[in-house]
């Protein structure tokens, strides 16, 4: 179900080189080197494989909004925001691939993929809503 290698090299298609490492204190991380020209992401080795796909989803997300170019990203406040915004990204995505494998119904247990995949329980309402909208747009299309 989950290809990880898949992921990493669309990742690596929009620039982003995908490296594992050993992050003591971290699950991931992204960083620009030189004048933007080399985007890094890294991975700490100890992840498996669900683990290392959620976290180069909310990492890629960074990249994919520009989050590194931005000026007010110094600033705590825009930091928690954009931490955010790719938190909900990955869960999107996440929910999209689960969606694609296993069209979610009246059977989808958010709580489980919640648990599944590390979601901060302050993420529930936006997991529901996603979710939700997955399920009535797969109801439509299979009525259709």
């Amino acid at each position: 179900m989950i290809d990880l290698n898949k992921l990493i090299k669309e990742t690596e298609k929009l620039g982003v080189v995908v490296l594992w490492a050993d992050l003591p204190e971290s699950k991931g991380r992204h960083l620009i080197q030189g004048n933007g020209n080399h985007k890094i992401i890294f991975l700490d080795k100890q992840l498996d494989d669900i683990e290392a796909y959620n976290v180069l989803l909310h990492e890629r997300s960074h990249f994919i909004n520009n989050d590194y170019d931005n000026v007010l990203s110094s600033i705590e406040t825009y930091q928690h925001r954009i931490e955010t915004v790719a938190e909900k990204d990955r869960i999107v995505d996440f929910l999209n691939l689960i969606n694609n494998e296993f069209p979610i119904d009246e059977e989808f247990n958010y709580l489980k993929y919640m648990e599944l995949s590390s979601i901060d329980p302050k993420y529930e309402s936006f997991v529901i809503k996603t979710a939700k909208s997955l399920f009535l747009e797969n109801k439509e299309n299979f009525y259709d």
